[in-house]
């Protein structure tokens, strides 16, 4: 059974929704560059349009119903099982934390706690400050910076992800891992 991705309607990337879009592609593209740097699968990563309903699947970590654009990493748990993949606790950090790193890859450098960690990436923080209080870490920030400096290294496959992401709203590992292998550098 093949796969049809979606393809975004041009107005889909103007004005406030298309600033939101941007945001939300650049977040989620920052989710996915550590998965890929570290060779663990995923399902697909998605960017949909704020007026999901309630039975929208995997997106019950929804916060703010007033988002114009939300984004999901859907990671693949059979594939992880059979794999034998595993994440260390520090990768699982900084990948919680890559959204919104991915968010400021264009800054000259990464600002942590300046209000970002709001509203949809409530839950980002949530699981990294979880995971820090299990490894009696004092600080994020680090982690946060080190998030940054994968993403920034990983650029033009950062740039890469956001691009597709933004024409079709829908990729899958293939499509993603695709993206990376041509874009790494």
């Amino acid at each position: 059974m093949g796969h049809k991705s979606k393809k975004a309607a041009p107005e889909a990337n103007s004005g406030e929704f298309g600033a939101r879009r941007l945001s939300t592609a650049k977040h989620e593209a920052g989710h996915v560059i550590p998965m890929l740097a570290l060779s663990l699968p995923l399902k697909n990563v998605e960017i949909i349009p704020g007026e999901i309903t309630i039975d929208t699947p995997n997106m019950g970590f929804v916060l703010d119903r007033g988002d114009l654009c939300l984004g999901v990493v859907r990671t693949d748990a059979v594939a992880w099982i059979v794999g034998g993949y595993q994440m260390t606790a520090e990768d699982r950090i900084m990948q919680s934390l890559a959204g919104v790193a991915g968010e400021q890859i264009d800054w000259k450098r990464p600002i942590f706690g300046r209000g970002d960690w709001v509203g949809r990436s409530l839950g980002d923080m949530a699981e990294a400050e979880a995971l820090a209080d299990l490894l009696d870490l004092v600080s994020l920030k680090p982690l946060f910076d080190g998030a940054w400096k994968l993403l920034r290294r990983y650029r033009k496959a950062h740039a890469a992800l956001v691009e597709a992401l933004l024409e079709k709203s829908l990729l899958t590992y293939e499509e993603c891992v695709a993206i990376w292998e041509a874009n790494r550098g």
